[in-house]
């Protein structure tokens, strides 16, 4: 199933598998690259290191489990998962340059395609926890669980390092000097 998003009025939708994933936006304003850039500095999340970051992946994953037997096994285990995806808004006025808008598009196309990557990356791990889970000895589920937690995070983690953050799946918007903005590839929220 997939979810068809209007990113703003006179763009077409985005388009994201929800399942169990929800999006929430954040609002940024301007009409030139570097007010939209100022923006997204001053209204962009912040990551688990307190870095400003443009788009986020939040998830959880929770398991309840049954066990029987002696010694105790995990003979039933059920995983709950809920991820928020974090992205940036705009809504271009009539008079926003045509090119701005192209851009952003394109920008905002690309950071779905990345943050999809983690979503895919957290549902794989989340549907093969059940089976991880069960036969694990009851006394050491939650150590199991939050090892194959640990290697989701992993995952993602080297994902990010593959993709620059999505630099190379083309969610770079406004770090390039064609569009008027100075190259800062120390900001944590560069690409």
């Amino acid at each position: 199933m997939l979810l068809l998003l209007a990113c703003a009025p006179g763009l077409p939708p985005v388009v994201l598998d929800p399942g169990d994933t929800l999006v929430r936006w954040y609002d940024v304003e301007g009409s030139t690259v570097a007010e939209l850039r100022e923006s997204l500095r001053a209204s962009s999340p912040r990551n688990a290191d307190g870095e400003h970051v443009n788009a986020q992946t939040e998830w959880s994953i929770t398991w309840r489990w049954e066990g029987d037997g002696e010694p105790c096994r995990v003979t039933r285990a059920v995983v709950d998962t809920s991820i928020v995806v974090w992205m940036p808004r705009w809504a271009p006025g009539r008079d926003s340059d045509p090119e701005v808008v192209r851009r952003w598009r394109d920008y905002l196309v690309a950071l779905f395609d990345h943050e999809q990557g983690h979503v895919d990356r957290v549902r794989e791990g989340a549907a093969g926890l059940p089976g991880v889970l069960r036969g694990a000895p009851c006394d050491e589920v939650d150590l199991v669980g939050n090892e194959a937690l640990a290697a989701i995070r992993l995952l993602n983690g080297e994902y990010d390092a593959v993709t620059g953050h999505g630099v190379t799946q083309g969610a770079r918007f406004w770090t390039r000097p064609e569009w008027g903005a100075a190259i800062d590839e120390s900001a944590p929220f560069a690409p």
